[in-house]
């Protein structure tokens, strides 16, 4: 019986002695993998932010929130561009059956990221002062940051090693890892917090960033341990490239994409800075304003981005995958990926936007006990589904090897941001609704040049019903029925908590129901094999 291989590649089950089993390697099954595991750690974050919220109050939270712009850019240059290098290049070298080299790219990689952070660490601890009172504009981020930045190089280490699973297709571990770092984070400053009960913000700060040291440092000893536990299992030839040729292929992939995030993070950084200065600027105290865009990123932008739970799982995994696809030539699998990977994108940001824009008034009382919460929720929500979508069209480009183009796309997207906080944050009569409104424009404008570039590149065809219409038609219903049933439920007496639960999962079961009878389910097509497929499987 002769079978379709571009059939086989999209299957996550196959059939082996008549026996239905799950393929590991597949890219539904590392993206439900990761997206389990991000669900988890969201839910578990987004409690402990609420909590910190509820300890520290919006002017803590602002404090707190102003120590991670220097430290994240800094994170940009040892976390993002080398361990996707790490899992391209582990990801070739696996699938050629070279062990040795295989070994050798993560060594490299490792020694890259040791020595960049030292510097960066140096350089740092060395302007502390000059960073805390000339750029952030607070004294008290001083300390907090002392304690925080010598992370940098257990986070880059830790992220090396998830890039060599995410290679080889094993998810799980990476998954854990991300779970155990969290429990151990939350549990640290917890104890802590209760033990010491530090008084000012300042110290509270020092406290939530010594437990983020802790638990990334627990994650990467997890992650070192299993890295030894699974070379000892690899087989094949010891070919073992020179270092110099390791570092020009790792650079060759990690530069661009490093730039993109550097780009995305020094943006953010700045936004970040330049919002409590613009805020004041438009007659808002240093109080007001810190306080008030501490409600913003602190409470609402966890709201927002709750969809990413399972879009970043997608975003990782696919990168391989098209990089595999576009080494074969073949173009039918990667429209295939990209096409299914924008379908399941836009059905979750669509089912999240519907919650948010119905619900986000009841959500921010209940959660943070701030009716500006819901206030600012729904005028961002307007552009999560772009957001999404953005994203992963990005991942998309750095998997078709076009890291330069989207780069070019988030810096465009950046310039426009940053020109609505410097311009329209400190009229007086938009303040914060002008970072809102360049937010979205932001989002908007790098959809659609992404949006362009992957369909000029793959000639992919436009799926209008399947990729935004059924969706929005779907989101319509949920976001009607769900307010209906908080409404309902509300007036039957119920509590605030439960009457919000249950209009979630109305929601969302009506959304599902919607979907399924426009038939806007993505379904998994192709037979089963009766051997395990050789060849790395797809979406």
């Amino acid at each position: 019986m002769k079978v379709n291989i571009n059939e086989i590649r999209i299957l996550m089950l196959y059939r082996r002695n008549g026996e239905l089993r799950i393929n590991p390697r597949s890219m539904l099954y590392g993206t439900f993998i990761l997206a389990g595991a991000n669900v988890l750690v969201r839910i578990i974050g987004f409690v402990y932010q609420i909590a910190l919220s509820r300890l520290l109050g919006p002017e803590g939270m602002g404090v707190y929130q102003l120590i991670f712009p220097p430290y994240t850019i800094a994170l940009a240059l040892t976390t993002s561009g080398i361990p996707v290098a790490v899992s391209r290049l582990v990801a070739s070298s696996s699938a050629t059956g070279h062990s040795g080299e295989v070994k050798k790219v993560v060594s490299t990689a490792l020694s890259i990221v040791l020595g960049l952070g030292i510097i960066l660490c140096a350089l740092v601890l060395a302007n502390l002062d000059w960073i805390a009172h000339a750029i952030l504009k607070d004294p008290r981020t001083r300390l907090p940051l002392f304690i925080l930045f010598p992370c940098i190089i257990i986070t880059g280490m830790g992220a090396t090693f998830k890039g060599y699973f995410y290679g080889i297709k094993h998810t799980h571990r990476p998954a854990f890892a991300e779970i155990l770092e969290q429990l151990v984070r939350i549990a640290t400053v917890i104890l802590t917090l209760l033990w010491l009960k530090p008084q000012g913000y300042e110290r509270s700060a020092m406290v939530i960033v010594f437990g983020v040291v802790i638990g990334e440092l627990t994650s990467l000893f997890y992650l070192h341990a299993q890295y030894h536990y699974s070379v000892k299992t690899l087989k094949g030839y010891t070919k073992t490239p020179s270092v110099h040729s390791l570092i020009k292929s790792i650079g060759a992939i990690a530069v661009p994409v490093t730039l993109t995030r550097l780009i995305t993070t020094s943006i953010n950084s700045i936004n970040t800075i330049l919002i409590p200065q613009r805020l004041m600027a438009s007659g808002l105290t240093n109080s007001q304003a810190v306080s008030l865009f501490g409600i913003v990123s602190g409470m609402v932008m966890p709201l927002l981005f709750i969809p990413f739970t399972i879009t970043n799982a997608l975003s990782t995994v696919i990168i391989p995958h098209l990089s595999e696809d576009m080494a074969l030539g073949n173009w039918q699998a990667i429209r295939s990926n990209i096409s299914r990977a924008i379908q399941l994108t836009s059905i979750v940001a669509f089912a999240a936007t519907a919650a948010l824009l119905s619900l986000g008034q009841p959500i921010g009382i209940a959660l943070y006990r701030q009716s500006q919460v819901g206030q600012l929720l729904t005028p961002l929500t307007l552009s999560v589904v772009f957001l999404a979508l953005q994203h992963t069209l990005s991942a998309a480009l750095n998997g078709l090897d076009r890291q330069k183009r989207s780069t070019l796309n988030l810096f465009i997207g950046g310039v426009i941001q940053l020109c609505c906080t410097w311009f329209l944050v400190s009229h007086p009569a938009l303040r914060i609704y002008g970072f809102i409104i360049g937010f979205n424009l932001r989002n908007i404008a790098v959809f659609i040049l992404n949006f362009g570039t992957v369909k000029k590149l793959t000639k992919l065809e436009i799926r209008w019903a399947d990729w935004f219409f059924k969706p929005a038609f779907a989101a319509l219903v949920m976001a009607s029925l769900g307010r209906c049933a908080f409404n309902l439920s509300l007036h039957a007496g119920l509590p605030l908590i439960a009457s919000l639960a249950l209009a979630i999962i109305t929601g969302a079961a009506f959304f599902l129901i919607s979907l399924y009878s426009v038939n806007g389910i993505p379904r998994i097509k192709g037979r089963q094999k009766d051997k395990a497929p050789r060849t790395t499987t797809g979406l």
